[in-house]
Formats: structure tokens, sequence, C-alpha cells
């Protein structure tokens, strides 16, 4: 039976565990920093704020939360919303690149913990094929961009976004029936980006 996830970050942030990763020795983002923070005005509420400057033109910043009530060993397909607040446009240019189109919105799932770890050629990577910055890979989709094409370049003001995809991730309950459900952002931009996370809903349909 198809079922849905509903997560709200305005309500709390409690078993979500933050990371970050796609850097070596050396470049690791720095800056970073997460916590649930009042929303900047005009927004009300709060959400889960996360930050990083980017030193390896390419650094994945992301939270991961572990869910259950799924039959054990059974396949399943994913799809994801998100939704969070930016100030970021999409009409501005950049370091390295636009900041709004230049990180993109991913999510990804496992029936593994998603963990940061160092390869053979010394690069920190999740330990799934989450894909790369605008590129998809089979555990992780590309949602979009960050930026909101409704904001001028510069402007300082915050707004919400969602964005989806319909392209479904294949994932195998564990043993006990759980997965584990990746946010966050990819980033080629070559500064610092701070966002909130607000929500995200998982459709979840058995293969």
């Amino acid at each position: 039976m198809a079922s849905v996830i509903n997560v709200d970050f305005t309500q709390g942030i409690d078993g979500w565990t933050p990371g970050v990763a796609d850097y070596v020795d050396g470049d690791e983002p720095s800056e970073t920093g997460y916590g649930w923070s009042k929303l900047p005005a005009p927004l009300e509420g709060k959400g889960y704020f996360l930050t990083s400057h980017n030193n390896s033109d390419d650094v994945l910043t992301y939270a991961k939360h572990q869910v259950g009530g799924f039959v054990p060993g059974a396949k399943y397909n994913l799809t994801f919303s998100m939704t969070y607040a930016t100030d970021a446009s999409t009409q501005c240019f950049g370091v390295g690149g636009s900041r709004g189109l230049g990180i993109f919105m991913v999510a990804a799932a496992s029936g593994d913990e998603p963990k940061t770890v160092k390869q053979a050629n010394g690069a920190y990577r999740l330990n799934l094929d989450r894909g790369n910055n605008g590129e998809s890979g089979t555990q992780g989709k590309t949602l979009g961009v960050l930026g909101s094409e409704d904001l001028e370049c510069g402007a300082g003001v915050w707004v919400k976004q969602t964005r989806s995809s319909t392209d479904a991730i294949p994932v195998t309950a564990d043993k006990d029936g759980k997965l584990w459900i990746v946010l966050g952002t990819d980033s080629g931009f070559e500064a610092t980006n701070a966002w909130f996370l607000l929500g995200a809903t998982v459709n979840v349909k058995p293969q």
C-alpha cells in the first residue's frame, strides 16, 4: 500500500542529523552551522537552519533521518518534494557562478545509513550514489536549483520555495522495516550559503 511521509521542520528537527560531504583534506567546508532557528523577516516561525562555506568547488550539505513502519526487505519507490526558505535569486552572478543557479536541491534514500566516508582517492563522499551537483544518481535525485525566479538580485528578501521530482528512487527497507531519507544542497557556488529547510513530502509506493 502506498504511503506518505510528511516532514514539518517548522515544528522541530528532532531525529535529524546534519552532515557535509564532497571534499578532500584541506578544503573541507568552513563556517558550518546547523540548528532550529527563527526565520528571517518577512517570514514567520522557525525552520532547520543550515549553512556552510564551499572551499572545494563542490560541497554537499545535508540532513538525514531514519523512518520505520515498512515491510522488512520489501522494495519501494520514493519521490520527493522539498520546501525551504532562501534569499538567493536566479538572476545573480557570483563566485564560481550564480548562487541561485549553482546550488542544487537534492533528496536521497537508502536502506543503509548514509554516512560521509573517505574514498580511496581521498575524497569524502556519501556512501550512496547521490549523483553530483545537477546530475542525479541511482539513490539520489536533483529536485531543482536553490534560487527563486521571483527575487531580484541582491534584494535581501527571503521567500519560500518548493522543488519536486517525479523520478523515483528505489529503496529496500532493512531487516527492521526502516529506511533513511536525506535532504540537502549540492553546491558549485564558491562561497557561503545559508538556507532553511521547512518541510518535505515523501511519497512511498511498493514496487
